[in-house]
C-alpha cells in the first residue's frame, strides 16, 4: 500500500501514522493509511486541555492513501466514479470522526475543490464539538466543548484515491472558559478564515 500524501510546508510535522481496514464487505475491502500532521507550538501549549480518547489537537491537517481490494468495474476509471467514492467518503468520515472523539458532527456543507493542474477534488465540510478537559479547565467531572469545523476531500490518483483534510476552532477557547465558568492559562484564538485557506492550501498541497 502507498504512503499517504505528504505536507512538508511549515510549521507542519507528521507526528502519526497508522493503516487501518475502513471498510469491508464482501463485495470490496477498503484499507487505508493515514497520517497527521501537527504545529509543534500548539500541540505542546494545548495538549494539557486534551482528553483521554483524544489524539490530535483541535488545529491538525490529516492525510489518507485509499487502497481497493478489487478495481472499478468495467472500463471506469477512478476518476470516472470519483462522484460515487465521494457519497460513500463522506458518510465514512463523518462517522470516523465521531469515532475519533468528536462530538454532535454533522456535515455542514461540500464544494468542488479546484487543485493544481485543472484536477478536482470532492471536499466536505463538517461542523462538531471538540471535548476539552473539564479537569484541565478547573472544573472536574465536566466536559466542556469547543465549537471546530472540519473539512476532507477526495480525490482520484491513477488507481485508487486519496485524502487529506483539516480541522480547526470557530470560537476562541476564552469564550468555552467563559461559558463553563472554568479557568485556563492556555490562549486559543479562532482564525477561521485563515485557517480555512490553510486547510484547503494543504489540502491542494497533498494533491500535487
Amino acid at each position: 500500500m502507498s504512503e499517504p500524501p505528504h505536507v512538508e510546508t511549515e510549521p507542519w510535522e507528521r507526528v502519526q501514522e497508522w493503516a487501518e481496514t475502513a471498510f469491508d464487505s464482501p463485495i470490496v475491502t477498503v484499507r487505508s493509511v493515514n497520517a497527521v500532521y501537527e504545529n509543534p507550538a500548539f500541540l505542546e501549549q494545548f495538549r494539557p486541555l486534551m482528553p483521554d480518547g483524544i489524539e490530535q489537537t483541535p488545529r491538525a491537517i490529516f492525510t489518507t492513501a485509499l487502497s481497493f481490494s478489487r478495481a472499478p468495474p468495467g472500463d471506469e476509471t477512478t476518476e470516472k466514479v470519483l462522484g460515487i467514492a465521494a457519497k460513500y467518503a463522506s458518510r465514512e468520515f463523518r462517522k470516523s470522526l465521531g469515532e475519533d472523539g468528536l462530538l454532535h458532527v454533522q456535515q455542514t456543507g461540500s464544494k468542488d475543490l479546484r487543485l493544481r493542474g485543472r484536477r478536482t477534488a470532492k471536499a466536505f465540510q463538517y461542523d462538531a464539538g471538540y471535548p476539552l478537559s473539564g479537569g484541565a479547565l478547573e472544573i472536574p467531572g465536566r466536559t466542556p466543548e469547543l465549537s471546530v469545523r472540519v473539512w476532507a476531500a477526495i480525490w482520484p490518483t491513477p488507481d485508487s484515491f486519496a485524502m487529506a483534510g483539516g480541522i480547526y476552532p470557530l470560537e476562541d477557547l476564552a469564550t468555552v472558559v467563559e461559558r463553563v465558568g472554568g479557568a485556563t492559562d492556555v490562549t486559543v484564538e479562532a482564525q477561521p478564515g485563515g485557517d480555512r485557506r490553510e486547510v484547503l492550501e494543504r489540502i491542494r498541497e497533498a494533491a500535487e
